[in-house]
């Protein structure tokens, strides 16, 4: 059996590729609308969460960033919705792997309270009824969750890769 210096292990590890993990909560309201977030950062309504952080569990990180974002304590986290991958573009180094659970209820949406460094707006939309300017990926995860029947959606976001100049 071979084994690697503590060196060789360190450079194996820096060699891999880089990816992010993030989660997302999909919290509706009493009557069944999702809650989307604008972000004071970017355009778009998104979900609400963000990337996990070092060495924490996904679903622990979907409960911190419901609390952080809009004031919101989840008793009891539901299930796995939907794994969604994201190539890297743009100059990104990263390519992003989202988890999206399932919060349960909001009994009084008046009760959420926007985190203002973050997050600009919170509203409720039925499935049927986004707002145009819903960031496309979000889009397509609430579709798939909503077509996967009780099991976990996968989807992976790919990018049209600019074609190479002549050589």
């Amino acid at each position: 059996m071979s084994r690697f210096t503590p060196l060789e292990n360190a450079q194996w590890f820096a060699s891999l590729p880089k990816m992010a993990l993030s989660a997302n909560a999909v919290l509706r309201d009493p009557r069944g609308r999702v809650a989307l977030v604008r972000n004071t950062y970017r355009e778009g309504w998104s979900l609400p969460g963000g990337v996990v952080d070092d060495n924490e569990p996904p679903a622990a990180a979907c409960v911190r960033e419901l609390a952080e974002e809009l004031g919101f304590t989840v008793r009891q986290l539901g299930p796995l919705l939907a794994v969604q991958w994201a190539q890297r573009m743009d100059g990104n180094p990263m390519q992003f792997l989202n988890l999206t659970f399932d919060a349960g209820v909001c009994p009084d949406p008046g009760m959420l309270r926007a985190q203002p460094e973050e997050i600009a707006e919170i509203g409720f939309f039925g499935l049927d009824e986004l707002p145009s300017d819903v960031r496309p990926f979000i889009a397509r995860r609430l579709a798939a969750i909503r077509n996967a029947a009780g099991t976990v959606a996968y989807l992976e976001e790919r990018h049209a890769v600019p074609a190479a100049g002549p050589r």
